[in-house]
């Protein structure tokens, strides 16, 4: 039995198979991964992606990566650990938006420099000089904390008018800058790569927290332009259902601070290639691979991925609940966000009720089928949990779709809004903003193509794109398949709902 154990495809979240594989992790890791190259190009300083995208899988990549020659790498985890420090700092800071975040700038400042004198303070005396003894043990998280309560005892005697001079002596120590020269000839010869996490959900109406996540962004987009070119990368990765909101709302000059950020959107063929080289390993491993799959397999053609590592083991095609035939990739994809954790969870599923049936590796139609419905209102909870931060009740907020029709004109979730009126808090009801509510959760797409002769409807959603998707009450509008089940969904049609383009991907490769 392998350390992945009944899970095949790997485990749903990062954090399990890290704790499981420990340094074979990066045997599991696909090199091919489309966002590899991008992540770690110097340039790039920002990366945003929702829940399951692969944050916490990319950012264990900078550890192992060839493109950067021995680093020292610097993992900033669990950010529930020290953001809430840093928020009560940040409430602390200032009540004008305009005043707070070039403050807590400059305290993210601080604190990066902190960690990263931690982590070299063996390399360089003058390094160690900078350390303060009590920060020298524990995770980074805890790091900070005590990095964040030095600072705040050291501003607590400042007023108004004197804490950010207070601030600026700080940063500008003799120790300070000295460490600061010596990390630099460091990186020169051995780059350093600090990846920072924040948390996955946020409540938009916290002032201070929101300031602070602002504040990281400009510092990172400031101590890129400063540092990447000697030696020191900074990345930082962004919940992408806070991060709008970020960029609308609270960011002061997006177009300066917000650089060619990385977007962990995924297609169809990087999630095929992804999903079959974690099976692959595991059939290999147990030495039950197919004829099919052996041999070389070039896992950048996504045609032969296809045909040597899905249809052996799932089939081509499958009739859905409805008696519609479709391919069963198509299937199977069209019922997640484009994540890779909702995937591994589907295949997951799949896989063991075929282990069950003693038949695994292959996999029935019955296994694909019911596998997928009953995953399903996992995933649609899992999707709606992620933004009760957001929005408080969502879930029963979004009740108001119960035996919606599949496909719709927008102005019918007008007349359900109303539904939702007395669950909203705070008096922010508004049609306008239910509306907007179910295109974030990526509950509602809207019609991009509506093909009688594929039998498909093509529908863009929110989760795939990089910005918002408005809705208005003349769009044509469909239910993500994902949620079919946790709203009793009447099917008023015969064509089946795509969550990716079609037509793209039929221009690539006619199997879709």
């Amino acid at each position: 039995m392998s350390k992945m154990g009944y899970t095949p495809f790997g485990q749903a979240d990062c954090e399990s198979e890290l704790k499981l594989l420990k340094a074979d992790y990066s045997k599991l890791y696909f090199d091919e991964t489309p966002f590899n190259l991008a992540a770690i190009e110097p340039e790039t300083y920002l990366i945003i992606g929702r829940r399951g995208s692969g944050k916490t899988a990319l950012a264990q990549y900078f550890s192992f990566q060839k493109s950067l020659e021995n680093p020292i790498y610097i993992d900033v985890d669990e950010p529930a650990v020290y953001q809430q420090v840093l928020s009560d700092i940040a409430a602390r800071a200032s009540e004008s938006r305009e005043i707070a975040i070039p403050r807590l700038k400059k305290v993210w400042e601080y604190v990066i420099w902190c960690v990263i004198f931690e982590h070299t303070r063996q390399l360089s005396s003058v390094i160690a000089e900078a350390c303060d003894e009590t920060c020298s043990t524990g995770r980074v998280s805890h790091l900070i904390n005590s990095i964040i309560d030095r600072l705040t005892s050291l501003l607590r005697e400042s007023d108004e008018k004197t804490i950010d001079t207070r601030i600026e002596q700080i940063l500008n120590d003799d120790r300070l800058n000295a460490a600061r020269k010596e990390v630099i000839k460091v990186a020169l010869k051995r780059p350093v790569i600090i990846a920072i996490d924040t948390l996955e959900k946020y409540d938009v109406s916290n002032v201070a927290l929101m300031n602070a996540m602002a504040a990281m962004i400009q510092c990172a987009a400031d101590f890129n332009i400063d540092f990447r070119d000697r030696g020191i990368h900074l990345k930082v990765f962004m919940s992408g259902e806070v991060f709008p909101y970020l960029e609308e709302e609270v960011v002061q000059n997006p177009l300066k601070a917000i650089k060619a950020p990385v977007y962990l959107l995924w297609r169809p063929k990087d999630l095929l290639r992804l999903i079959s080289w974690r099976f692959f390993n595991h059939l290999e491993e147990h030495k039950i691979l197919r004829e099919e799959s052996k041999g070389e397999i070039h896992w950048d053609k996504y045609n032969e991925v296809l045909s040597k590592m899905w249809r052996p083991y799932f089939g081509q095609f499958i009739t859905n609940a409805r008696g519609l035939k479709e391919h069963t990739f198509a299937y199977v994809l069209r019922h997640t966000q484009m994540r890779p954790r909702q995937l591994i969870l589907l295949c997951n599923a799949i896989a063991k009720r075929s282990m069950k049936a003693g038949r695994f590796p292959l996999f029935s139609e019955d296994d694909i089928r019911l596998a997928v419905k009953e995953a399903e209102a996992l995933l649609a909870s899992e999707i709606i949990n992620s933004f009760s931060s957001v929005y408080p009740h969502v879930g029963t907020i979004v009740d108001a779709l119960m035996n919606m029709p599949m496909i719709f004109r927008g102005n019918e979730l007008d007349k359900r809004a109303s539904q939702s009126a007395s669950e909203w808090a705070d008096e922010g009801y508004s049609p306008a903003r239910f509306r907007r509510l179910l295109a974030e959760l990526g509950i509602v797409g809207r019609v991009r193509r509506l093909n009688e002769g594929s039998g498909y409807i093509d529908a863009d959603f929110e989760y795939s794109i990089r910005g918002r998707l408005p809705i208005t009450h003349r769009d044509e509008c469909v239910i993500h398949p994902m949620f079919y089940t946790r709203f009793n969904v009447e099917f008023n049609s015969q064509l089946r709902v795509m969550s990716f383009s079609t037509e793209r991907e039929e221009q690539e490769d006619s199997s879709l």
